[in-house]
């Protein structure tokens, strides 16, 4: 308990470190640049954004504060130290991989690029066992951080179906910058002097350190660094909040085998290899698993014989009378919908309008009234219908990926 009170109090402490400050601003303009696709994306789609990109930097900030601390948390009580561990190598890597895609704005990548150097080749030295941890703890983190607010920044598109026709969904997208504090260990000469000591029980750390050299008893310090952490998705049979819980189920599932893994490190070598190996591995078929639920299951946004609500700007007369994503209109002024043309046909009507709506949870169909002025948009995107064309093709491309293939001539949506 003494622990756990001395990293709470200690977090806000973070920021008084000139070197982290300026981390935290470059990892906050790359975050801030990639809510900015967003909403371009959005604007040349829709004429106007979902996303604003201020208001999702500034979510950012603050859940990326307290998922930094549930990190933190994580990692003091685990007992990560970062001492010779190499994590200096891996915000670069990081930011580096996030130019060829945003998904890859993750430690599991650079922590095992950075680990199986050193394995094969050497070089640069690191304490594997120590990277390993940091990247499931943080990942810990994540999958709250997705829990939480992974579909705070849902896109609806039109995208090509497994079979050919255009299915409505939701690109997910979050960035997070996170401050962490993390361990050092370090060597006091004279003990006795020091003040403000925690003792802790004989199996702490559970990620075992290697001692620093030289002489003087060893100490563990903590001490601040910045990470990233990125989460892409997409939905497309499921709700945005659905999927984002699946995902977070699956990931925190990831993240506690791979710090099962680590601790095992740190006392026999060959689970050294094992978690370098499963960092990636291991992410990847997180993503994939999602990825091949999302192909098996029955589109959910499409408009069959009626009109699905893929989903409703904020603000506009439609979110103002109630209607969400996924409800169905059958009629408006008791005029039947039977489909896009129905539907713009009966939105030319002016003033204020009576929608016939069914709840994805019921069955009985209700009434709506949609106040508006004129004939003004209500702010509803309706799901893909027969003949409808996709909007765009997602992709999870970063900008220098991007940049090579329009240099080559390919296509980059």
């Amino acid at each position: 308990m003494k622990l756990l009170r001395s990293v709470v109090t200690s977090y806000p402490g973070i920021f008084l470190n000139p070197v982290v400050d300026v981390l935290y601003l470059v990892v906050l303009g790359l975050v801030a640049a990639q809510y900015s696709r967003v909403q371009a994306m959005e604007e040349r789609f829709y004429g106007r954004p979902k996303n604003k990109a201020f208001t999702q930097t500034l979510w950012g900030i603050g859940l990326g504060l307290a998922g930094g601390l549930i990190a933190s948390v994580l990692l003091v009580m685990v007992g990560v130290t970062v001492s010779d561990a190499g994590v200096s190598y891996l915000l670069p890597i990081s930011l580096f991989l996030l130019l060829w895609s945003p998904r890859f704005l993750c430690f599991s990548y650079s922590g095992a690029l950075v680990s199986l150097s050193y394995l094969v080749f050497g070089w640069p030295r690191v304490n594997v066992q120590a990277i390993m941890a940091l990247v499931a703890c943080l990942h810990a983190a994540e999958s709250f951080l997705i829990r939480w607010s992974g579909a705070g920044c849902a896109t609806p598109l039109y995208m090509p179906g497994k079979d050919g026709r255009t299915v409505g969904g939701f690109l997910l997208q979050r960035f997070w910058p996170v401050p962490l504090i993390v361990l050092f260990m370090i060597r006091v000469p004279d003990i006795s002097r020091m003040t403000g000591l925690i003792q802790l029980p004989d199996w702490w750390p559970l990620i075992k350190a290697p001692l620093t050299p030289g002489p003087g008893t060893p100490v563990f310090q903590m001490m601040p660094i910045v990470a990233a952490l990125g989460y892409g998705d997409m939905a497309t049979s499921v709700t945005p909040r659905e999927k984002a819980v699946e995902t977070s189920r699956n990931l925190f599932l990831f993240s506690v085998i791979l710090l099962g893994f680590s601790v095992a490190a740190s006392r026999w070598t060959p689970f050294v290899w094992v978690a370098a190996l499963f960092a990636p591995i291991g992410h990847e078929v997180v993503i994939r698993m999602g990825n091949r639920q999302e192909s098996e299951r029955k589109p959910g946004f499409v408009s069959d014989g009626e009109v699905v609500v893929l989903d409703v700007f904020e603000g506009t007369p439609a979110h103002a009378a109630g209607i969400r994503s996924g409800w169905r209109i059958t009629a408006i002024g008791g005029q039947e919908i039977r489909g896009r043309q129905d539907l713009e046909a009966a939105l030319m009507a002016p003033g204020d309008l009576v929608f016939t709506v069914v709840r994805p949870e019921e069955e009985k169909p209700r009434e709506v009234s949609v106040k508006r002025t004129g004939t003004g948009p209500v702010g509803l995107i309706p799901a893909p219908g027969i003949g409808d064309s996709p909007l765009a093709v997602p992709h999870n491309s970063g900008p220098l990926l991007v940049f090579l293939r329009r240099l080559t001539g390919g296509k980059a949506s």
